[in-house]
């Protein structure tokens, strides 16, 4: 028989570690007295993270009774396990690929690679926590903090005097709250993309060139291949942008200035065209001629589910192996990302909440164009080139994400 993951031994641990990292962060806070956004959002967002993160685990056993993030953890026990008996060596467990405790141990749960990485994780946290399921997941939601708190310092950066608001998108935002926690590759991905930014916005933005801000990039860039490397695929094309806009502010004559962008982009195409191959294996399920592949399988297996499992499932289509096809589907897939399910559309419970965090996302976009108004808004769009990055790959990864999930 199975031993449950949470018991009542968790019921006097979860108080204790709560209490004793809340206090080093309290101690963090008191060294840094003169810092403003530490001293009002440190400690508050964390006590956010902790609760969210112990909501998604409970939600997850007890709820949905499984989950990637219940398998991930079993897995590292079973580590644990092998490495207790001898059958393997700690360098052989944080070095070796997947396949080869698949194929020697039959270990299943982790089912790739991406997820193995997770499992390591959770493996050395383990340690650190008596081996129970929900203390792993306060400590994975305490790392991940961090990276995240560093995400709102460098928008608070970027857009002094909105801290307020920043804070309630990064830090307290519910799905960010939720999902942005425990053991599985969201959170990692989005805490590394947070440190990414971060020290990009250093070495780009503050100009505060550092060799280790350029490898601590090449580091959580390596985080973010193994476990989305579609994320990365997705940056490219703003980041290209980006690069882009700020040469073509950099040229002081009107004439050079029209004639730069052809060039550069004619540039970025080429060199998009001598990497095509390494771009399609990266972005993987979200490559051009897998994605027709990948939504019509998907669309098979929510078709074959009863109404109870498939309540939150949407169509979007056939989409066709080829570019039009693809783009034409991205808007269909951005509104179905970040602005449904409607509140028409609830067919279960839990569904509520993401309606609700959906109509709220709706109303601050329509507030968010009738305050600046259109042509600001566009203007904006092509003359601010950190708005053009932050909107571009916003509207890329969203319509990809609804494009290929088809869930909500």
């Amino acid at each position: 028989m199975e031993t449950p993951l949470i018991g009542v031994i968790d019921l006097l641990l979860v108080p204790v570690y709560c209490y004793l990292l809340i206090l080093i962060f309290f101690i963090i806070k008191k060294r840094y007295p003169t810092d403003i956004l530490l001293q009002k959002y440190y400690i508050k967002g964390f006590v956010v993270k902790l609760l969210g993160g112990i909501f998604f685990a409970l939600l997850t056993y007890y709820y949905y009774g499984v989950g990637d993030t219940m398998s991930y953890f079993r897995e590292s026990i079973r580590l644990r396990e092998l490495l207790s008996e001898g059958r393997v060596s700690f360098f052989q467990i944080m070095t070796y690929d997947y396949n080869y405790f698949h194929d020697k141990f039959d270990m299943l749960g982790s089912v790739t690679e991406s997820g193995f990485f997770v499992t390591k994780i959770s493996f050395l946290l383990s340690y650190l926590s008596f081996s129970r399921f929900l203390i792993v997941t306060i400590l994975s939601g305490t790392v991940f903090y961090i990276g995240m708190f560093r995400l709102f310092r460098t928008f608070v950066a970027l857009a002094p005097g909105h801290a307020r608001f920043i804070a309630w998108i990064v830090l307290f935002f519910p799905s960010i709250v939720i999902y942005g926690s425990g053991i599985f590759k969201e959170p990692i991905a989005i805490s590394a993309l947070s440190w990414l930014i971060y020290y990009l916005h250093k070495l780009l933005i503050e100009k505060k060139f550092s060799f280790f801000y350029i490898f601590y990039c090449l580091v959580v860039l390596g985080i973010i291949l193994i476990v989305k490397a579609y994320i990365i695929a997705a940056l490219l094309i703003p980041f290209i942008v980006y690069i882009i806009l700020n040469l073509v502010d950099k040229v002081k004559s009107p004439l050079f200035k029209v004639l730069t962008i052809p060039i550069l982009t004619v540039f970025f195409v080429l060199l998009y065209n001598i990497f095509a191959a390494d771009i399609d294996n990266a972005l993987g399920a979200f490559a051009v001629d897998k994605l027709s592949e990948s939504v019509t399988s998907l669309q098979k297996g929510y078709s074959s589910m009863g109404e109870e499992d498939a309540g939150s499932n949407f169509d979007i289509g056939t989409i066709e192996p080829n570019l039009p096809s693809l783009i034409s589907k991205i808007p269909t897939g951005f509104v179905a990302t970040l602005y449904r399910p409607f509140i028409w559309e609830i067919r279960k419970p839990i569904m509520i909440f993401s309606a609700l965090e959906s109509l709220f996302l709706l109303i601050f976009t329509i507030h968010v164009f009738f305050k600046t108004g259109i042509l600001f808004f566009i203007r904006q769009l092509f003359t601010n080139p950190l708005v053009s990055f932050f909107l571009i790959y916003s509207i890329i990864f969203a319509g990809f994400v609804g494009i290929s999930t088809m869930n909500f």
